[in-house]
């Protein structure tokens, strides 16, 4: 594709501003305080993750044929039973500005943490606390090797890191963005200000990356595909799971470098990232079409959360205070911490009797226990510790760091009752299903969620939602999804569906036609295309017109070759006829129908003598977009 004269003036104008800046603004001060931490200056690990994350996105995802229709499908992390998915759900995207939209947030934010991390490791004794700058030293092993710390494990501890947060997404999940937010969290504990100056210059790139790509819009008043807010498809716990992810492990890069910032410096660097960046978030779907977002409880536990985040990071070594001192007796605290555990545990033990008698859905209800018996148990372990473990009492630093951890691992184990889902053998609703590989794609109204619980919940309700709209099945890789919604399909009219797996790849194509019947509803069906065949999925009911036209009622009935009129008159049957083409006329029983066509579009008209009613006029659809839209950073 050639360049556009504005294209390339913008390109010109972005190089000659970067390189006065260079050029004018220290470019040896610059190079000299880079290169004590990155070989050569330059954030490698960072490089060699975007490129993993491209690269899979146009050779595996086939971007490179098909650029803004990736296939999406076989990668999303579907179920705990598709090792697919979770593999590669972090790493995969569904669309371009979902891809650019995270590479931009890696290549603003990766350098300050690989920064932080450092090619060169640290010396033995050598430490500038107000810069946290280290010398390059005598280290040894393998991991004190540069190109190892920049080409292997900073790439490596990221790609581990998407897969966790897609192994404990809750629900289906897509994208690096989970990565992105654990990067940001890494880099807000180590280099605040400068994490805060990361989010201004993503959103000054993704400025640059618009403008480029369309330097001149043209937009129309259309409103576009119904579809839910923005806000509900963006996966605000993959977010705060990774967040709190990359939080721990820069604690655990400062304990071992030996810094510390400011306790004011972490709060409002994760503060200001924390509100620029919505990790408030937190929305859900209710009932129908309604969907809410508890804006007002995310600034809260966003609030709370940094002030944990701060004393973690950069909080008193002192010792937690002792409430009872002023009695005349006070246990120590390893001896509360073990009677806590004590506690705990015959508590347990009571419940899982309680449960084992009672029956009800014993795995999970073992899980939930288990699961609080160890985040009470938790902050109770390190009194207990042998003291070569944990030298000198817990300070609140320290328990402020358990927190942390209680927090993270509460953000992650809902995810494990979304995880542990399969498809069953005959889940594919009606019967117009078209194959393509291992997938059935289908259309159907109202259909049943074919995800079923691996484990006895005691209510089968759970995941028994009611989706209407073409439907992907595959019980070989666990997916039942809607792939195009109802509605999208009705505003639009047509739609593709790419369904495939690595190394293959097969297009689906949606297409409805249907007549908007005066005073009550669409009459419409619903054909896939699919290896060059087309079948008929779907057929809705027949639509009864609301207009009568001596004392006949007048219905719209799909049919395989088309559209029928039917006549009826106090509840027999008169005749029938197919809706005739543009200006051409029919006859059913007494009924004369004619279609016209117009400027208002093409519409069916019944007549009985000098009498002339319209019956229904044919739907029409916008040209767009099917793309879907998914949890951009």
């Amino acid at each position: 594709m050639s360049l556009s004269p504005i294209q390339a003036v913008l390109a010109l104008t972005v190089v000659v501003a970067l390189g006065f800046v260079w050029y004018y603004g220290g470019r040896g001060r610059w190079r000299s305080s880079l290169e004590a931490r990155l070989v050569y200056g330059v954030p490698w690990g960072t490089v060699v993750t975007v490129a993993i994350v491209v690269s899979f996105y146009l050779l595996v995802q086939g971007g490179v044929r098909h650029w803004s229709r990736p296939l999406a499908l076989p990668f999303v992390s579907w179920s705990y039973l598709y090792p697919t998915g979770l593999l590669t759900a972090g790493i995969a995207h569904a669309s371009p500005e979902h891809l650019i939209s995270n590479v931009i947030g890696t290549l603003t934010l990766a350098p300050i943490a690989e920064y932080a991390w450092g090619h060169y490791p640290p010396s033995r004794g050598s430490s500038d606390e107000s810069t946290g700058i280290v010398g390059s030293g005598a280290g040894e092993g393998w991991l004190a090797r540069p190109a190892v710390r920049a080409l292997v494990v900073f790439p490596g501890v990221l790609l581990v890191t998407a897969f966790a947060t897609a192994l404990f997404s809750l629900g289906p999940g897509l994208g690096f963005s989970g990565v992105v937010f654990a990067i940001a969290g890494f880099a807000a504990v180590n280099h605040p200000i400068s994490t805060v100056v990361a989010i201004v210059t993503s959103r000054a790139l993704r400025v640059l990356y618009v403008a480029f790509t369309q330097p001149v819009a043209r937009a129309t008043i259309d409103p576009g595909a119904p579809g839910p807010p923005d806000w509900a498809g963006i996966g605000f716990q993959v977010h705060a799971l990774g967040f709190l992810i990359g939080v721990l492990l820069g604690v655990a890069a400062l304990h071992h470098g030996r810094r510390r910032p400011t306790i004011e410096r972490v709060f409002f660097g994760t503060l200001l990232f924390g509100l620029a960046q919505a990790l408030w978030l937190i929305a859900w779907s209710g009932e129908g079409d309604v969907y809410f977002l508890y804006r007002g409880v995310g600034v809260v536990l966003v609030l709370l959360l940094t002030m944990l985040i701060a004393v973690a990071v950069a909080g008193s070594d002192r010792p937690l205070p002792r409430p009872l001192s002023p009695l005349p007796w006070t246990p120590t605290r390893r001896q509360f911490a073990v009677g806590w555990l004590v506690l705990m545990t015959l508590v347990l033990m009571a419940s899982l009797a309680a449960v084992a008698t009672a029956g009800g859905p014993l795995l999970l209800t073992v899980g939930v226990l288990l699961l609080s018996y160890v985040l009470l148990a938790l902050p109770a372990l390190p009194p207990v510790l042998p003291d070569r473990w944990l030298s000198g009492p817990i300070s609140r630093r320290q328990s402020a760091i358990v927190g942390v951890i209680v927090v993270t691992v509460l953000v992650a184990m809902p995810s494990v009752l979304f995880g542990l889902v399969a498809v069953g053998g005959d889940a594919v609703p009606g019967s117009g299903g078209v194959e393509a590989g291992d997938y059935t794609v289908t259309y159907e109204e109202n259909a049943t969620s074919g995800h079923t619980p691996t484990i006895d919940l005691g209510d089968d309700e759970v995941f028994a939602s009611q989706q209407s709209g073409v439907i992907v099945v595959s019980d070989d890789r666990e997916i039942w999804t809607v792939g195009v919604h109802e509605e999208v399909l009705e505003h639009e009219g047509d739609a593709t569906v790419e369904v495939g797996g690595i190394g293959w790849s097969e297009t689906v194509h949606a297409e409805r036609t249907g007549w908007e019947v005066l005073g009550n509803g669409t009459a419409y069906v619903v054909d896939l295309e699919a290896n060059g065949e087309t079948t008929r999925s779907f057929e809705s009911e027949p639509v009864r017109a609301a207009t009568r036209i001596d004392g006949h009622t007048i219905h719209v009935v799909p049919a395989t070759d088309g559209f029928r009129l039917r006549v009826s008159r106090d509840g027999s049957r008169i005749g029938e006829a197919a809706i005739p083409n543009a200006d051409e006329t029919t006859r059913a029983g007494e009924v004369r129908f004619t279609t016209r066509e117009g400027d208002a579009g093409v519409r069916v008209f019944a007549t009985i003598d000098e009498t002339t009613v319209q019956i229904a006029e044919r739907e029409e659809y916008s040209t767009g977009d099917d793309s879907n839209r998914i949890d951009l950073v």
